[in-house]
């Protein structure tokens, strides 16, 4: 049964909040009880109305009694008094029923009349206590106040028949079976509650052992790295010395290529070593576009400087970072830096930005533009249908590739435009939302 979200706040105020974490069985039991208590307790009180305008008679006294006991297990669970709420609850209740029980039988005119409705809520109150409380002596109690009412009104019955004592003896019958369906429920609920406190354990087992193995992995993974990234230096080293001597111009082509491998593979080593993973997404997000560009650009402003190309970058501290993995846009910017500085002999290389609004949702706009030789027609259309082919001047270059870029800032929400024509430079804009 699904409860108005009214409903659902009173009972979180009367049971208190969860704190975000796993429902319970037992505590749906609770919160199913609360609600059903919310609707039945008014529903009984405007019954009272009644006998406003017809007087009292053996039915005030239940509906009088079922009201106290309603509003007062309400009260004892808002204390947090869950032990004494299930008893008033129910002892009330089935008290109320009975006290109403023997002056139906001494009336003629009301003989019988509760007698069916008593037996219905004992039966019903001796089972739905297994649900609530795992002491037998509380079921034990009910059946005790229901067999005592059931023999007592036959003593004051002024109609006994020999069919009416049978049927009073089955309901004791009925009454004692209902101990026993008592007695199925609480065992089934008391396993439920221990296989879920079982779950929760292993759960949290499981959590540490997910944790204490990607850390092992990390840790692994950094040495790793480690060890990679004193040979690369060294690499890289001997080729700032080589390119240091008088080369040819088809050594120095050579030297070049080289020196731009080895420093895609550092980044990338440099990127392993220091993973995505473990940014604190706090932190995260107070990082703004400028030093995020400025991170990606690294050592490019010394290979772009080596080429004799003015890097320029005018992006406003008040621009935020794009709504996409730091490495992953990082790694994009590089990229695009790579291939500027690839095919970009003299003049410059232009970063900016600037915010725009687009059907009430922010968007950041970034632009890479260089002077450099630009792209053909037709190479174009190889990048954007993912068939480009290698470059045939720097077929050792690596990395996500123009159509690669592409397809991360299209995964992300984001659109990617190239305007560019030989001999006039190329001009990158990136729409990524923030």
């Amino acid at each position: 049964m699904k409860y108005p979200a009214l409903l659902k706040r009173i009972s979180l105020w009367i049971l208190g909040d969860q704190n975000n974490t796993p429902l319970s069985p037992d505590r749906m039991r609770k919160e199913y009880l609360v609600q059903f208590l919310l609707v039945l307790l008014p529903i009984i009180v405007s019954t009272l109305s009644i006998d406003v305008f017809r007087g009292p008679d053996v039915f005030t006294v239940t509906r009088i009694g079922a009201s106290l006991s309603l509003a007062l297990c309400l009260m004892l669970l808002k204390l947090n008094l869950y032990g004494a709420a299930i008893p008033v609850l129910f002892f009330g209740g089935t008290i109320s029923v009975a006290a109403a029980l023997i002056p139906s039988a001494i009336y003629e005119r009301t003989s019988g009349a509760l007698m069916p409705l008593a037996a219905l809520v004992f039966f019903a109150a001796i089972v739905l206590i297994g649900l609530y409380s795992d002491k037998l002596r509380c079921a034990l109690g009910l059946l005790v106040i229901a067999i005592t009412f059931d023999i007592l009104e036959l003593f004051f019955n002024s109609h006994i028949t020999p069919a009416v004592i049978n049927a009073r003896f089955g309901v004791v019958i009925l009454h004692i079976s209902a101990l026993g369906i008592n007695t199925f429920l609480r065992h089934y609920f008391d396993r439920v509650n221990q296989i879920a406190e079982a779950r929760r354990i292993m759960n949290r087992h499981l959590e540490k052992l997910i944790a204490d193995t990607r850390q092992d992995g990390l840790d692994r993974l950094a040495s790793l790295t480690h060890d990679l990234r004193s040979p690369i230096t060294s690499i890289m080293g001997v080729q700032a010395l080589l390119a240091a001597t008088e080369l040819t111009e088809e050594q120095k082509t050579y030297v070049d290529i080289l020196s731009r491998s080895n420093k895609l593979m550092f980044d990338l080593v440099q990127s392993i070593l220091e993973p995505e993973v473990q940014d604190d997404k706090t932190l995260e997000n107070k990082v703004n576009l400028v030093h995020l560009v400025d991170r990606a650009l690294g050592s490019y402003r010394i290979l772009a400087q080596a080429k004799g190309l003015n890097v320029t970058v005018s992006i406003p501290e008040n621009i935020p970072r794009p709504d996409i993995p730091k490495a992953e846009f990082i790694r994009i910017i590089e990229n695009l830096m790579d291939n500027a500085i690839k095919y970009t002999s003299t003049g410059s290389i232009t970063i900016s930005a600037r915010k725009k609004t687009e059907n009430k949702k922010p968007f950041v706009v970034l632009t890479i533009s260089d002077t450099g030789q630009g792209i053909s027609a037709e190479r174009l259309a190889e990048i954007k249908a993912d068939t480009v082919s290698p470059d045939e001047q720097f077929s050792t270059s690596h990395g996500l590739g123009l159509s690669g870029a592409i397809e991360k800032i299209s995964q992300a929400g984001g659109s990617l435009d190239i305007t560019s024509s030989p001999g006039r430079g190329t001009t990158i804009t990136l729409i990524l939302p923030a």
